[in-house]
């Protein structure tokens, strides 16, 4: 009975560790700002789900100048026009992500084959209390309260407004959750086209003699204190 009792445990262990390290990935945006103002349970996951997404789409619109805008512009561009391809946009991270997400499944609804955003979920409920742009936040609302939250719908109400998305963490949510990741949740990583893209390296800086041209040289000068408070350490001259 105790080599049983041994056995059982074992494997009750190695399938919780298989379990909790299916839902672990490198969280490499965790310094970056919050994006909704809101107590969600997976917070967290959904940052880490949002940047990741738009440093994709950055990647895969506008790697050399990285405009962001111009990215998010494109992208609900090419969405509109039915001819947006995940496969080619997303990473590895991404995808990683994505089975996370597609765990949570009061996330998602599934009809007729296609899976979409939950209209019923906190986090739309959440998105359309923090829509910055009052017209935006207007019309999005008008289209939630009258069920009508069709992509046909959003998506004219997005294009040509990516200098807004782009500084509203609710607007760049909605984007990323229901036109990117709904999407990449039963993708497999060998379908991805470049599952690991590199950043371009910055341009080499012109020199004379060792001299970088763009540098002046340093000058380092004494710091000066005062004794007003809050001015501890600037100079005043």
């Amino acid at each position: 009975m105790k080599t049983i009792f041994k056995l059982l445990t074992l494997v009750t262990l190695i399938t919780c560790f298989n379990c909790n390290n299916s839902n672990q990935i490198d969280y490499k945006y965790a310094e970056k700002p919050n994006l909704l103002a809101c107590d969600l349970p997976d917070e967290n996951l959904l940052k880490e789900a949002v940047y990741s997404f738009e440093n994709d789409i950055v990647n895969t619109y506008d790697m050399q100048n990285r405009n962001i805008a111009k990215s998010y512009s494109n992208f609900i561009n090419f969405k509109q026009r039915g001819r947006l391809n995940i496969k080619t946009i997303a990473s590895e991270h991404s995808l990683n992500i994505a089975k996370i997400l597609k765990e949570k499944t009061n996330l998602w609804v599934t009809e007729n084959g296609i899976t979409s955003l939950n209209n019923s979920n906190t986090l739309i409920n959440c998105i359309a209390k923090n829509i910055k742009d009052k017209s935006i936040n207007t019309t999005y609302n008008a289209l939630l309260s009258t069920n009508s939250f069709e992509p046909r719908l959003i998506l004219p109400l997005l294009s040509g407004n990516s200098r807004h998305i782009q500084v509203d963490g609710a607007l760049k949510t909605h984007v990323a959750m229901a036109f990117f990741y709904s999407e990449l949740l039963d993708v497999n990583l060998e379908e991805l086209t470049n599952p690991n893209p590199k950043t371009p390296a910055e341009p080499a800086t012109p020199a004379l003699n060792g001299i970088d041209l763009n540098k002046t040289p340093s000058k380092t000068a004494p710091v000066k204190t005062s004794t007003r408070p809050g001015h501890e350490g600037h100079n005043h001259d």
